[in-house]
């Protein structure tokens, strides 16, 4: 199986994934976003959190930072905090490692509404909320059952 450590996704039994730290990943919006990336032939680490220092849940291919939120509230002023506290995750990541250094980033809102046009308008708003507030400082990505969706 191609990618690297990882959880138990629910999908097979007994497969399990681990993160960098040995420790089972049970994060199910982390696990989904890893097994795309994975099919695609990609080699995903889930990373595994540091004490009183929040990471961001996966290094793809050893070089794309991403933060993974999953998403059901309709709320846009809590998608807005919520890719705030997504990008706040990656800035700490990043705050480790010299300015040359630094490793591309994103995040990845994986919807749990039932329905695409909800999500899609609670995450696009929230997402343009975040943006003005200046919270947003890289690329956002709307994930609703396979599909991928770039806010822009």
């Amino acid at each position: 199986m191609m990618g690297g450590y990882g959880g138990s996704s629910g999908r097979t039994k007994g497969k399990c994934y681990y993160d960098t730290g040995g420790h089972k990943v049970k994060d199910k919006n982390a696990i989904e976003v890893a097994e795309q990336y994975m099919s695609e032939g990609r080699e995903v680490l889930f990373l595994q959190e540091k004490q009183n220092t929040k990471r961001p849940d996966l290094l793809v291919d050893r070089e794309l930072l991403v933060e993974v939120k999953g998403i059901s509230t309709t709320n846009s002023g809590q998608v807005s905090k919520n890719i705030k506290k997504a990008f706040q995750q990656i800035e700490s990541e990043l705050s480790h490692h010299p300015e040359n250094e630094r490793k591309p980033f994103k995040v990845v809102i994986v919807s749990r509404h039932d329905n695409f046009e909800a999500g899609f308008k609670a995450v696009r708003e929230g997402y343009q909320e975040a943006k003005r507030k200046g919270y947003v400082t890289g690329p956002v990505e709307f994930w609703y059952h396979g599909q991928i969706y770039v806010l822009e």
